[in-house]
């Protein structure tokens, strides 16, 4: 399916960058926070290591993108820091904030009309797909990331 998907998404010109060692961990912080991610996921970040629209304003978070070492234009988390910054002293808030990102994680962001992305639900394996201005007010838009990269191909989900 992964394959597929690639040559789907390259035939509709996103430029994708193949990980020639063919493997990827979660980095360490990160391995604490998440568990059960979808396997599906695992081997695509196994194969790419980057995925971009050709205007540059969506992409696919890979395996570089969650290392939370180095300069980066945006994080792998941005949209939950932005909720926290918004939520400003307010513990409660955040503490809510944090509860609905430990149980989303973030595998694409999109800047196209607004700041917008997709995430697993690790409830169920789910994706979600959340806007800015309240990005944990999200809806169910796939099962899972083989559902959700056949609706790409399909044309019912568009990136």
């Amino acid at each position: 399916m992964t394959e597929k998907f690639l040559v789907y998404m390259e035939n509709q010109g996103w430029s994708a960058e193949m990980n020639e060692k063919q493997e990827f961990c979660l980095p360490e912080p990160m391995k604490s926070r998440y568990t059960g991610y979808p396997e599906s996921w695992m081997r695509f970040v196994s194969i790419v290591k980057s995925m971009v629209r050709k205007d540059e304003r969506a992409w696919f978070l890979c395996g570089e993108d969650y290392d939370m070492q180095g300069d980066k234009a945006w994080q792998w988390n941005e949209w939950e820091l932005l909720s926290l910054d918004a939520a400003g002293d307010d513990a409660v808030w955040k503490e809510e904030i944090r509860q609905f990102w430990d149980g989303h994680l973030p595998f694409f962001l999109s800047l196209e009309g607004g700041y917008a992305y997709y995430a697993f639900s690790l409830e169920d394996g789910s994706v979600v797909r959340g806007a800015e201005p309240e990005f944990e007010e999200c809806e169910t838009v796939a099962d899972s990331f083989e559902d959700f990269m056949e609706k790409v191909m399909s044309g019912r989900i568009r990136l």
